[in-house]
């Protein structure tokens, strides 16, 4: 019996349900069932629901149109889970939310029903980025996770969408939904279910609400008043048939939040309401006609003209006094993070060689997909969020005092120099309490020498942090920190001050140098990315006994991965008659590149690659091992997206190597140093899946070829990317020696 049942009733929904039943079977980590219940539809509804030869699918055929709660109930007759969940037919549903939304609803035996987050989307799966991030803090203002879903229910109605998730046990206490009413239905039930049980959010965004012009909701008139009435129409029922109690306490009074209601539905302001539109009204247009003109040209024109302000100015003295030990803080955004398994590489090697490094993050990464070993490393780690206030004024106050002139210079010097794309005044003072807050805690560490390992934004603050603690700072150029355009800000400031600069690859030195002056070239170092050799041992690997050659892509579903000419070179094998199967483990990066995502899925729909391509989805390290050891050949095909971002070294093609695979990639950024063409891999063109293609059956045809590739893959691998040999370097330039 699978844990959970998912109810999508669906009338006349051909045009979107495959999309949402896609959505639904990409779900992974929990087993389920889905029921489809077509309700009387007049298109090709259950023709697409039927396309589908998964066996978690069932299709039930209404005769004619029975209403949202009639399907609600049957598929809670015809299903035996002790959990439920609704999803409409021209939704979608992200990676891993069901998994998110059954752990939430079982932490806890008082909780009755969750729901999500979600944004909206166009006809065709789209969102901008704009319309997200409006979307996002409108959301996190008005509905927090300790929401009082009583009150909110009662005043606003349409609280508890999407993505609703439920115990089987709740209907038998409350009982199942009103079929007798045809709107409204999940908003009834959440009454009744508020009134016994919790309902609680799941703060993440795991669903796609579709707009779109047959949206019952959007066709109607005057929709607020309608819900209002609809609301209150409910509400009365269920005070008549004392199905819930709770409007009798005081702080629930029905009136006089319906009367709240009434105001929000029909935003007829009273005399106060006007009095304060309009004064609100007077104070916009002087705010944008007047002053935000006026100060932005002024802050503007500010940094413009004092952009060359010194950041050692009013320094007393250069730094700390040398201490006989080195103490290192490696300085990131989240950690540890299952993408980027190099730097922790990195740390455990310098602390095997002697170093006294530290960790310190803003946050952790998601530890879901994690390996135990990995989640550990949380333990090790110091966090800034959530910050402490009272140590964040006393580390104001003591640096202030310490040197107040410096202290001030350092906090002009983040105001005149343009570290992002929408600097204001207002970001100005967060990055540098942020700063502040980091130089404390590196001092309460006894730090005396902070590295950035990317060079963000992160490595800005890293880089006042030092300067108020007045230790050395350092910095690493790696891949989308010093190619993406919006990462480009202030690249001159993280390098010129630091004291030294390491990179992965001569593509990158060369780049720096390019607007460097020559006086700082000297500080760049080119070490290339290790590993431990012996993590990756190619003799486990399994002997592949069926015609079918196993291909492995390892890779965030993103642009600059270039897996839109993998699935294109896929179909020109499959359309080639060639018998394989391409495995892609890694996640979407939600939901900013959802849009991606759901135009990469829709290609794979499309070009019907069901039976050769399959998503696995992000994997534990020890799980990626052992997907290197079953394949027989990895593909990578790298390309330049179109905002910059790109890969320079990725370390899975390092990996793959390393297990003696023979890899397929393309010629593009620090690429080449990797892999050399004909000898420890193949390189192709990049954006050309004709060329990768051709590369690929190369491969398939030539068993010889694959091994003799392999073979000087790992020979590649032990000269040039050997972390024990290559961290050396690292702890010569900690240390100061030239």
């Amino acid at each position: 019996m699978p844990e959970l049942t998912v109810s999508m009733p669906a009338y006349n929904a051909g045009k979107y349900i495959r999309e949402a039943i896609e959505s639904v079977l990409r779900q992974d980590g929990i087993e389920f069932e889905l029921i489809v219940v077509d309700d009387g539809s007049q298109d090709n509804t259950s023709e697409v629901v039927l396309s589908f030869e998964d066996p978690r699918i069932k299709l039930i055929r209404n005769k004619r149109n029975m209403g949202i709660g009639y399907c609600h109930n049957l598929v809670i007759e015809q299903s035996n889970s002790p959990l439920m969940m609704h999803v409409d037919s021209d939704d979608l549903v992200l990676p891993y939310a069901f998994k998110k939304m059954v752990s939430k609803l079982k932490s806890d035996p008082s909780i009755g029903q969750v729901h999500c987050y979600f944004f909206e989307i166009d006809e065709d799966g789209r969102v901008t980025r704009d319309a997200f991030h409006k979307r996002r803090k409108n959301l996190l203002k008005k509905r927090g996770p300790d929401m009082d879903y009583k009150r909110e229910l009662l005043v606003h109605g349409s609280v508890i969408n999407h993505l609703r998730t439920y115990r089987r046990e709740v209907f038998n206490e409350v009982g199942k939904f009103n079929e007798k009413i045809k709107y409204g239905v999940d908003y009834d039930m959440a009454l009744r279910i508020v009134d016994k049980y919790d309902i609680k959010l799941v703060p993440e965004f795991l669903y796609c609400f579709r707009i779109h012009k047959t949206n019952t909701a959007q066709s109607l008139r005057f929709k607020n008043l309608r819900f209002l009435i609809q609301r209150l129409f409910i509400l009365r029922k269920l005070l008549k048939s004392d199905k819930i109690h709770f409007t009798k306490e005081k702080k629930y009074n029905v009136n006089r939040f319906m009367f709240t209601g009434l105001y929000y539905a029909l935003k007829l302001p009273n005399i106060i309401y006007f009095l304060e539109s309009v004064r609100r009204r007077i104070l916009s247009f002087i705010y944008w006609r007047v002053w935000s003109p006026t100060t932005n040209s002024l802050y503007n024109s500010m940094i413009d003209h004092f952009s060359w302000w010194p950041i050692n100015l009013f320094s007393l003295n250069r730094g700390n006094k040398p201490t006989s030990e080195k103490r290192i803080a490696y300085y990131l955004w989240h950690y540890p993070i299952l993408s980027q398994t190099f730097i922790q590489r990195e740390i455990a090697a310098l602390r095997k060689s002697g170093l006294l490094v530290e960790i310190v993050a803003d946050a952790s990464g998601d530890l879901e997909c994690l390996d135990e070993n990995t989640r550990s490393l949380v333990k090790d780690t110091y966090y800034l969020y959530p910050v402490n206030k009272k140590h964040l004024l006393r580390y104001f106050k003591y640096f202030f005092f310490k040197n107040p002139l410096s202290f001030l210079n350092l906090f002009l010097y983040a105001v005149f120099h343009k570290y992002g794309r929408y600097k204001t005044l207002k970001e100005d003072a967060i990055i540098f309490l942020k700063a502040v807050y980091l130089a404390g805690v590196l001092k309460d560490l006894h730090i005396n020498h902070v590295h950035s390992p990317w060079a963000d934004v992160n490595a800005f603050i890293a880089l006042i942090a030092s300067k108020v603690l007045k230790v050395p700072y350092s910095v690493q150029a790696r891949a989308h920190d010093v190619h993406r355009k919006k990462y480009s800000y202030a690249s001159s400031e993280k390098f010129v001050n630091a004291e030294f600069i390491v990179t992965n690859t001569q593509y990158n030195e060369s780049y720096l140098r390019s607007f460097l002056d020559k006086r700082d070239w000297g500080k760049i170092h080119t070490i290339y990315n290790g590993i431990s050799l012996q993590q990756f041992e190619s003799k486990l690997k399994s002997e592949n006994t069926s015609n079918q050659t196993r291909i492995l892509t390892v890779a965030r579903l993103i642009e600059q991965k270039g897996l839109v000419y993998l699935l294109k070179a896929c179909k020109i094998l499959e359309d080639r008659g060639y018998s394989f199967k391409c495995e892609i483990i890694g996640g979407p990066e939600e939901p900013l590149y959802i849009n991606y995502y759901i135009s990469l899925t829709k290609l794979y729909r499309q070009l019907g690659l069901e039976e050769w391509v399959f998503f696995l989805g992000p994997q534990p390290f020890n799980k990626v091992l052992e997907e290197y050891r079953n394949s027989d050949i990895f593909v990578l095909p790298c390309v330049i997206a179109e905002d910059g971002s790109r890969d320079i070294t990725p370390n899975v093609l390092i990996e793959a190597m390393a297990m003696k695979l023979p890899v397929i990639t393309t010629n593009v950024t620090g690429i080449p140093e990797i892999v050399q063409d004909g000898v420890s891999g193949i390189l192709v063109t990049p954006n050309d899946e004709n060329a990768l293609a051709e590369a690929m059956i190369k491969l398939i045809e030539d068993h010889k070829l694959r091994e003799k590739l392999g073979e000087n893959a790992r020979k590649k691998v032990e000269e040039r990317f050997v972390i024990s040999r290559n961290i050396l370097r690292y702890v010569d330039l900690f240390k100061g020696v030239s």
